[in-house]
């Protein structure tokens, strides 16, 4: 499908994450599922590691014992740098050494963003691929998603059919890359003059149960009453929804008008894709390579969609408010993030990458 040599073997990190399979086309490559940074020995059988995510629970000795392990192992490493500083590393002092230690140990490293390989090639001097992010969702998901929102959005409507706006607040996990409570009421402004305009908070349910100590969707959830009491917003929902499976958060998320990514720091997101696959206008601060991800070296100015500075009290409401009063498409995707594009990208690194393992 791909072009990819069928004999070629990948194990991948993690192998089950929904996104690292869309973006390298798992159903094209033969994958030797394994978790191959936490086994201790040298794994068998493999002949490209692509490591993508779940690295940042391990320290730099850890990594650089498992990079050895692959090394002696005759095993080279394909690395995806989703994100420099991962958001949820903000304090961790470890954690450039950590990915410094994966980018100059692999064979090859890809980011998703001219300005990631730019920053990579600035600290580390190591040139990186740019393979940008394809989409998330097949058409029949964004159909059915679609289809499904009309009915949160009430009357069967649709964005922009007369129906007061929906602002959606993505706490995602709610950890200490995440503002928020207290950009909920940086937020307060945006109804006002705004007939009908709804509120949605999006957070996963187990971490809004740790954060709350009561389970999703019982009485009393304070942070809502009190948003529904004193706000002008004319509803305030409470919309929770597990990390593995976010079928069902997908039509909440289509029937938003706007939805806030109020990180604190991130370099890429996979949120922006699913809302680009949605035709969801993100507000998301101006952090990382968020921007450059997201309008794709389009003209901001011809598409919806605000990076706010996360800095000013006041920009995140006004990015949002300027989102509802001037509707626009999403930004598309650029010709190389097409599905085939991409396909044939990693295609093309995995023979490069399992070629020099070999000839190594």
């Amino acid at each position: 499908m791909s072009g990819l040599d069928p004999r070629i073997r990948v194990a991948t990190l993690p192998a089950a994450h929904p996104g690292v399979g869309r973006l390298t086309a798992f159903d094209a490559v033969d994958a030797a599922p394994g978790d191959i940074l936490r086994d201790s020995g040298p794994i068998s059988d493999v002949d490209v590691a692509h490591v993508h995510l779940g690295h940042d629970y391990l320290s730099v000795s850890a990594v650089e014992r498992a990079m050895a392990s692959l090394a002696s192992s005759g095993v080279p490493v394909l690395l995806t740098v989703h994100d420099i500083h991962h958001p949820s590393d903000l304090e961790d002092p470890q954690l450039l050494d950590r990915v410094g230690a994966l980018v100059t140990a692999a064979a090859r490293v890809v980011t998703l963003t001219e300005v990631g390989a730019l920053r990579m090639l600035e600290r580390w001097d190591v040139a990186a691929a740019v393979v940008p992010h394809p989409r998330l969702l097949a058409e029949s998901e964004i159909s059915t998603a679609v289809r499904a929102a009309k009915h949160l959005r009430g009357d069967g409507q649709q964005r922009g059919e007369g129906h007061g706006p929906v602002v959606g607040v993505l706490l995602e996990r709610m950890g200490e890359n995440i503002e928020g409570p207290e950009l909920l009421d940086k937020l307060a402004p945006v109804p006002t003059g705004r007939q009908d305009a709804e509120l949605r908070i999006l957070v996963e349910s187990r971490s809004w149960q740790e954060a709350v100590g009561e389970e999703p969707g019982t009485d009393g959830d304070p942070l809502v009453s009190e948003l529904a009491a004193e706000g002008d917003w004319q509803s305030v929902r409470l919309v929770t929804y597990e990390a593995l499976d976010l079928g069902p958060l997908l039509p909440e998320l289509a029937a938003l008008d706007a939805c806030v990514l109020p990180y604190r720091f991130a370099s890429h997101s996979t949120w922006l894709e699913l809302c680009r696959d949605l035709g969801v206008a993100a507000v998301f601060p101006d952090a990382g390579f968020l921007a450059e991800q997201w309008f794709s070296g389009h003209d901001p100015a011809l598409f919806g969609g605000q990076a706010y500075n996360p800095m000013d009290p006041v920009a995140v409401a006004r990015s949002v408010s300027a989102v509802l009063d001037q509707p626009k498409p999403v930004p598309p995707r650029t010709e190389a993030a097409a599905a085939q594009s991409v396909m044939a990208a990693y295609a093309q690194l995995y023979r490069e990458v399992a070629a020099a393992g070999a000839a190594g």
